[in-house]
């Protein structure tokens, strides 16, 4: 508790309970506080100021946590853990929507799934910097948050030359000359005419969303299904209990009597194994479609987080294969589908002015139903064991179900995208009058 400074408490007391969970919510507060502090600052200065914005709160909050150890105070400790939760909220939404905005159509899948593979780089940086032989330790800490602030500023040396999102430009500030130039710079080619018109006629289509808050969206009628949407497959994704499934897996690890030196290189091997599956995304999301990938993830995860359950029950080695064996089929269908697809099926379910609201929304799900699930896992996975898992099987299987409602967005306008939604819409209206 020595990087908390509470050392001298004692760790029974309720004082100390307390202490320890305002400073485990500190980043979790900062994050929805960053999300909403970003949903106002890409709508008001744009894609590419939120990432720089984003990257000094990175840099900012690393050197409070250098000095964290000379000040030696709890308080001191909050105040830098919530600026770094600050920092992260506002940087999870940055990146995809800056990517979405910038992409051509036929490569906007995958470079905004590209976006998670470098996610997973850094995760895998983060595994091997914070190994108690290298920097995780408390006399390397400093040294440790040092290097987001190193990676903050390289990101913002290499933005400062980027261009800023055409259609931010053409769609939010009237500046079609500068949106013009910016494609051409963006596409190599001085012809853009077909996507200057392309953003003429979203100008046009999203005339009554102008100015959308995220109050705003919540009411506004004709994004009521987006909005269904989004807090469906947000929802369905978080009660993918990933984090539930690897805490049981040290069953199976101990019946099949996996070494210490195996089970450590384990997270290696799903490293692998992630990385691998992003690839995969990246090279199918255009041709399989998002719709597919969705559903062949949700699939994947259902059956083998059901199968889990079962095999988790029995002490048995051939059995604890065979849950090692679900395990991985668990993680490839994550990978495949929630991780990598949801990000992209967000911003393109909407328009221009209302992108940035929805990205918002999305975040106040996603730590909501976090909190949710974490919560109830603390207090009932005491007495229901891996049958817990069971508890998130009908969300997930609802999901899945949804998910064939959702029209396909691969390969067509933001527009297109749109008239589609609106025809779904209307045949679900019709429908439920007719009944």
């Amino acid at each position: 508790m020595q990087l908390l400074n509470l050392e001298g408490l004692d760790s029974h007391s309720l004082s100390f309970q307390l202490l320890i969970l305002i400073a485990i919510i500190s980043v979790p507060l900062g994050g929805l506080f960053g999300v909403f502090l970003w949903g106002c600052l890409a709508d008001r200065y744009g894609r590419k100021s939120a990432l720089l914005i984003s990257n000094g709160l990175s840099i900012f909050s690393s050197t409070l946590l250098c000095f964290d150890r000379i000040f030696q105070h709890f308080a001191f400790s909050l105040f830098t853990r919530f600026f770094a939760g600050v920092g992260s909220g506002i940087f999870t939404y940055s990146v995809p929507l800056y990517i979405l905005e910038i992409s051509s159509l036929n490569l906007r899948g995958a470079f905004v799934t590209s976006s998670v593979l470098f996610y997973s780089w850094g995760h895998l940086l983060v595994q091997i910097l914070t190994s108690p032989q290298i920097w995780g330790n408390e006399e390397n800490f400093s040294f440790l948050v040092g290097v987001t602030a190193i990676f903050a500023i390289i990101s913002s040396i290499l933005l400062v030359p980027s261009p800023e999102s055409p259609r931010f430009l053409y769609l939010q500030k009237n500046d079609e000359e500068e949106a013009r130039q910016v494609l051409m710079k963006l596409r190599g080619e001085e012809d853009v005419e077909e996507e200057m018109e392309e953003l003429c006629q979203e100008y046009f289509a999203e005339s009554n969303q102008k100015n959308m808050t995220v109050w705003k969206l919540l009411r506004f009628r004709n994004l009521r299904w987006h909005v269904i949407t989004i807090m469906v497959l947000i929802s369905g994704s978080q009660f993918v209990e990933t984090n539930s499934v690897l805490i049981f897996a040290q069953r199976s690890y101990q019946a099949l009597r996996l070494s210490s030196r195996a089970v450590n290189l384990l997270p290696l091997v799903g490293s692998v194994i992630i990385q691998l599956m992003l690839l995969t995304t990246i090279c199918t999301v255009e041709s399989l479609g998002r719709k597919f990938l969705l559903l062949s993830g949700f699939l994947m995860c259902s059956i083998s987080n059901i199968a889990l359950v079962f095999t988790f029950q029995i002490d048995s080695p051939k059995v604890a294969f065979i849950s090692l064996l679900l395990i991985i089929v668990f993680f490839m269908g994550h990978i495949t589908g929630p991780a990598s697809i949801l990000l992209l099926i967000i911003g393109e379910l909407f328009l221009q002015s209302s992108r940035a609201s929805a990205y918002v929304l999305a975040g106040f799900i996603n730590w909501g139903t976090n909190f949710v699930s974490a919560t109830l896992f603390l207090l009932t996975s005491p007495y229901l064991g891996s049958y817990y898992l069971l508890l998130y099987c009908p969300f997930i299987i609802f999901t899945f179900i949804y998910i064939f409602r959702i029209p396909e967005t691969s390969g067509k306008t933001f527009q297109e995208i749109q008239e589609n939604m609106a025809a779904c819409t209307s045949k679900s209206s019709r429908k439920i009058t007719a009944e």
